[in-house]
């Protein structure tokens, strides 16, 4: 990361926003999402600290991982998305009840059988410290 995660760390304070936000609106959709965001929000922001700590001291952990992040940055993008989408749908509710209704349920869907996986992918990146892992075998050994 040539900028030292500033881009990274600027898209995860917009994350971060939406979260808060979430926070104001009632109902278990919006309980669930704000949940599974927040902790995909950390597990992003912490792969992302793992990569700006690592990238020029040990470049191999940090493209061993790279595949998990890049699967990890999109399952919590996506998430947010669906989650900004939600809290319009909340909003534009009584325009058209069942069009809005089903944005707020896919939103549910997506952050209790998606969003999880973000923690996953990021003990695979941080706790597995990447390249220990992928890296220990030799061509060999394949």
């Amino acid at each position: 990361m040539r900028d030292g995660g500033a881009v990274a760390k600027a898209l995860l304070a917009q994350i971060a926003q939406t979260v808060e936000a979430l926070k104001q609106h009632d109902g278990a959709a919006f309980a669930s999402m704000h949940r599974h965001l927040s902790r995909g929000h950390d597990a992003l922001q912490s792969v992302v600290a793992f990569v700006v700590a690592n990238v020029k001291r040990d470049p191999n952990a940090v493209f061993a991982g790279s595949v998990p992040y890049l699967k990890l940055a999109g399952i919590v993008l996506g998430g947010w998305q669906m989650a900004r989408a939600m809290l319009v749908a909340r909003q534009k509710h009584a325009d058209v009840p069942s069009f809005y209704g089903a944005k707020i349920a896919t939103a549910q869907f997506y952050a209790e059988h998606v969003l999880p996986q973000a923690v996953a992918l990021e003990a695979s990146i941080v706790s597995a410290k990447g390249a220990d892992g992928v890296l220990a075998l030799s061509e060999e050994q394949f």
